[in-house]
């Protein structure tokens, strides 16, 4: 009698421990299963990291748009006035002409109006004709760049000094970046007095569909 319960013990001893490592192997498998939340993020920090360790200096970054000159508050007032609003996150925002473009200009935290820091230009699909809009068929850059060109016209104007971020096989992000002490020919950091500059080129299929540039907030 006590060696049949004994027996029945160890089976049920047995089963509990099959059981739970079926659950914790289980479990495991539906942990690789679940995507990784800041992936994205994670590869673009990794990227600009290595970016910023090589010897790579990105020596003459874009300053102006249509006009429109970073930190110059009276290039912007002469391209879109002086009676605009901003919404809530300190953006002015625009069409271009027949609302193919979106122009967004953003003036940071305690600056002048029309004081613009980041410069940003994407395309319209669905204009719903609340913007204002300015006088230019398409928004160009100091250095010429403009939605519709190709990886390969974005460097030849603005170097091959980017971090390269891919999301699919259809779609990559050159990211520029000034930090100090890479500040060395354009001097723009010390010239606006801020911090970080930036630039951001992402396109689809070969073709620039938003870039955005300016300076972070300090």
């Amino acid at each position: 009698m006590k060696n049949t319960l004994i027996i029945i013990l160890t089976l049920i001893l047995l089963n509990n421990c099959n059981k739970i490592q079926k659950q914790t192997e289980g479990e495991h498998e539906r942990t690789e299963l679940v995507p990784e939340p800041d992936k994205a993020e994670r590869l673009k920090f990794e990227a600009i990291e290595k970016l910023k360790k090589s010897n790579c200096i990105f020596d003459e970054p874009d300053v102006s748009l249509s006009g429109i000159n970073l930190r110059n508050s009276e290039s912007a007032t002469k391209i879109i006035g002086s009676e605009n609003n901003m919404d809530t996150l300190g953006h002015y925002r625009f069409y271009s002409k027949l609302k193919g473009e979106i122009l967004t200009l953003t003036q940071h935290p305690g600056d002048s109006k029309n004081q613009i820091s980041i410069i940003k230009v994407q395309k319209s699909d669905k204009p719903n004709g609340e913007l204002k809009e300015l006088n230019f068929d398409t928004f160009a850059t100091g250095k010429g760049i403009k939605l519709g060109l190709t990886k390969k016209q974005i460097i030849e104007k603005l170097g091959d000094c980017y971090a390269p971020i891919d999301s699919t096989k259809n779609y990559i992000e050159l990211y520029y970046v000034i930090e100090q002490p890479q500040d060395s020919k354009s001097k723009i950091l010390e010239k606006n007095n801020m911090p970080k500059y930036f630039a951001s080129y992402k396109l689809w299929n070969d073709r620039l569909e938003q870039f955005e540039f300016g300076f972070e907030y300090p």
